[in-house]
């Protein structure tokens, strides 16, 4: 049997690509549904193999959501639009199998055997951040509602240091961000129904004259959002170059087909805070969005500080000479010390084979050259009550458990000091405003922390299973998300 590259170079890329996007829109939907029969974001495939040489059998194979721009990049890599092969839905058994066996010849599994446990969860980490990603569909909206806030809905929020972002959408699509976002929203219509949106029909979308949603107008956001096969074969990050341009251009007929329906949910997410970092980057205008964002993550801790704590409780450590924690925030029995990073871990790190070297860096910016800034906070606020240290990061990610079994030099020989996300944040704060027994067990769980050697408590792990209030804090008027929705819905009556 010929391996997976020899395979699929029998066949164009174009029906490579739009077969397994088709695909994605399937497991995508069958994730909505909650099907608990089967794995979650992945579908089986069944495949005819012989079994002891001569006996006929039919298995099951298994494909998971984020193999699909892996196996859409092999195929752009090394076929192209102008192969005869005719590739049907029923070969998808056999390619599936064939690329568990490349995905297996390339999993840097000697990078395991001389790894020591810190490092394996290192690797672990990497993979699990994207496969949680995957899994969770809530995440999305959480993260679309974080960004527009931050970046758009909050009056609260110093934003003069950087450039309006109604400006940058104007410049690049002629639209406000609303307009923009109305248009984004017709295009995940459109691909949960077909990986080639350009295709449809006018009459679907542009219902009324005075609306955005046009033809032209779909062009150019699919259009800044796709990449052609040559870029995509010179790109540096590789495969992962899809999670920021999830529609590629076909060579034959120019089409523009969605890889994977969950990259285009990803870059909904995510796509109004990148949206101004690009234009940044591809203006060389350097570091001001990124160290203008650290400013404004800070405004964002303070307004969730005073919507949910009394002024009293909380304050800003003022800048000495030995470098200090962020913020402090005091409860009856405990005192949390907050240093904030904003600072996004590299997307090769994020990813089923991860790039090792990314992790550290991120580790070395945002963990270990900032834990010495909350010991030195912990030694001037050390008093009566218990001192938890805590690393804040905009990062979203559910793994902060395998994070922080991976630097076990802090996380497991300082049961004191923990990883939390924004959202693990948030959940904290809505459960002490809404049912203070559970906090206080989160929070007695936090400070007994059992962990043995090797093994690392989450905070979102206890905050599970203390049964926490959930992310409570993006709903009515700051549930984004839905307003959109509103008036995108409100277009089409």
């Amino acid at each position: 049997m010929k391996d997976f590259i020899s395979f699929i170079k029998n066949y164009p890329t174009r029906d490579f690509i739009y077969l397994f996007s088709k695909i994605s829109i399937e497991i995508y939907k069958k994730q909505l549904k909650h099907d608990e029969e089967d794995m979650n974001c992945c579908m089986n495939f069944p495949l005819k193999i012989i079994e002891f040489g001569f006996v006929q059998k039919q298995v099951m194979v298994m494909l998971s959501a984020w193999d699909i721009q892996d196996m859409a990049y092999l195929s752009v890599k090394h076929s192209n639009d102008y192969r005869n092969g005719n590739l049907s839905s029923q070969e998808v058994g056999t390619i599936v199998n064939l690329y568990r066996g490349y995905e297996n010849e390339h999993s840097k599994s000697e990078f395991l055997k001389d790894a020591d446990l810190s490092e394996v969860f290192k690797f672990m980490m990497g993979m699990t951040y994207e496969q949680f990603k995957y899994q969770n569909l809530a995440w999305p909206i959480q993260n679309f509602c974080r960004n527009y806030h931050i970046l758009i809905g909050s009056p609260n929020i110093d934003r003069e240091k950087i450039i309006d972002i109604n400006q940058i959408t104007d410049e690049l699509f002629g639209l406000s961000v609303d307009e923009l976002l109305a248009v984004e929203m017709m295009i995940l219509w459109l691909c949960s129904q077909n990986p080639d949106p350009l295709t449809a029909s006018e009459k679907l979308y542009h219902r009324t004259e005075t609306s955005v949603i046009t033809k032209e107008t779909l062009e150019k956001v699919v259009g800044y959002y796709s990449i052609t096969y040559e870029d995509v074969r010179n790109s540096q990050i590789g495969k992962q170059i899809f999670y920021s341009k999830p529609f590629v251009i076909t060579k034959k007929n120019k089409e523009s087909i969605m890889v994977s329906f969950y990259l285009l949910v990803m870059t909904f997410a995510d796509g109004l805070y990148w949206l101004v970092r690009d234009y940044y980057r591809n203006n060389n205008l350097g570091q001001q969005f990124i160290n203008a964002f650290g400013e404004m993550f800070e405004d964002y801790f303070e307004e969730l500080a005073s919507i949910y704590l009394d002024e009293k409780q909380w304050f800003k450590i003022p800048e000495q000479k030995k470098k200090s924690a962020d913020y402090l925030v005091e409860f009856d029995d405990v005192i949390l010390l907050f240093e904030l990073k904003s600072g996004l871990l590299g997307i090769g790190a994020k990813q089923q084979v991860p790039d090792i070297q990314q992790i550290d860096t991120f580790y070395k910016r945002n963990i270990l050259e900032a834990y010495e800034q909350l010991k030195n906070s912990e030694e001037e606020f050390c008093g009566e009550k218990q001192i938890l240290k805590i690393f804040l990061l905009y990062e979203s990610a559910t793994n902060m458990q395998i994070i922080m079994s991976s630097i076990p030099d802090i996380f497991v020989k300082d049961k004191g000091c923990y990883i939390m996300t924004i959202e693990d944040l948030e959940m904290l704060l809505a459960t002490y405003q809404n049912d203070r027994e559970k906090f206080k067990k989160v929070i007695r769980a936090l400070i007994n922390n059992e962990n043995t050697e090797g093994k690392s408590e989450s905070v979102l792990k206890v905050l599970n299973e203390y049964g926490a209030i959930g992310d409570m804090h993006f709903i009515d008027e700051r549930d984004y998300f839905a307003n959109i929705l509103k008036c995108f819905e409100d277009d089409f009556r």
